[in-house]
């Protein structure tokens, strides 16, 4: 009977030290490599809400406000969107570049953004890459786009939801 108890509570402290460990792992494993996404990640959770924001070079996170498509498009007139899926809802922003760079940009849903040059017969930039972010974090995912200095617009889109977390920044040469 002793040794019944004794290997239960050995069991029992056994398998809470392993997800304490696995906690602790988990959280040390939702840390980015990647400098900019990790510093988007720090402010994450301190989101504000904008419902027609006008945005310069890297932003802090902020949660945005999609119409419904019909009210967008009667608003901005037809918004090409790249996706091959239909959406719902979708907004535009001003984006102003004042350093040229790399600029990663980050949402917390699979909603469709597309950087669009102004100056350039408003076509929509193809990413330099794509990245899952981090979603333990909240952020599901990143896209990577080298801009000039100038004006852009942030078109984005979902299929279902009407607020979107976004966030921005410019990598930096590691020296």
């Amino acid at each position: 009977m002793m040794k019944t108890q004794v290997l239960r509570l050995s069991l029992t402290l056994s398998f809470a030290l392993s997800l304490l460990t696995s906690a602790a792992y988990a959280q040390e494993t939702c840390v980015s490599a990647n400098p900019v996404i990790g510093a988007m990640q720090a402010q994450w959770n301190n989101a504000r809400t904008e419902s027609a924001p006008a945005f310069t070079d890297g932003f802090v996170p902020v949660t945005l406000t999609l119409l419904p498509l019909p009210e967008a498009e009667s608003k901005y007139g037809k918004l090409a969107i790249k996706s091959k899926k239909e959406m719902r809802f979708t907004n535009r922003y001003n984006w102003r570049i004042e350093t040229e760079g790399d600029y990663w940009i980050a949402a917390d849903s699979p909603a469709w953004m597309d950087v669009i040059d102004v100056a350039n017969g408003r076509q929509a930039l193809e990413p330099l890459t794509f990245n899952q972010g981090l979603r333990c974090a909240g952020i599901h995912k990143a896209l990577k786009f080298h801009l000039h200095a100038g004006s852009y617009t942030l078109l984005v889109a979902s299929e279902d939801i009407d607020k979107v977390k976004v966030s921005a920044g410019r990598e930096t040469s590691q020296e």
